[in-house]
């Protein structure tokens, strides 16, 4: 009976060991891809995070100096040094209206200097 037994008992072959060692080559060379993606994956969204904490950081310095340079460019001071330089320029008050100009500048208009240079030929 014991070799009753023995005889139905299949044996491995070269041939399925082989294939079963490949099986578990492919498979090991796949999950090391998937984990090499979700790695890469992960280190942009970290990447990506850290930039954007970067630029909220930038914004909130910029709104800083924003607000730094109105305090220091008030109306005030401003239409002082405009007065102070001669400036042409003038402040706009807030109460003031833009009206009675027309549609469109005429070309000498809206380019002052080429006036200016015409009349001195």
């Amino acid at each position: 009976m014991a070799k009753n037994r023995k005889r139905y008992q299949r044996r491995l072959d070269v041939g399925s060991i082989i294939s079963l060692f490949s099986l578990a080559v492919v498979v090991a060379v796949v999950a090391c891809g998937f984990v090499g993606i979700k790695n890469a994956h992960i280190e942009r969204s970290d990447l990506r995070r850290t930039l954007e904490e970067k630029i909220v950081t930038m914004e909130k310095e910029v709104d800083t100096i924003d607000l730094r340079i109105a305090v220091l460019c008030d109306r005030r001071v401003l239409t002082a040094s405009l007065l102070r330089y001669g400036s042409k320029l003038v402040p706009i008050m807030s109460s003031e209206e833009l009206s009675g100009l027309p549609a469109e500048l005429p070309e000498a208009l809206a380019f002052g200097n080429n006036l200016e240079s015409e009349n001195h030929h």
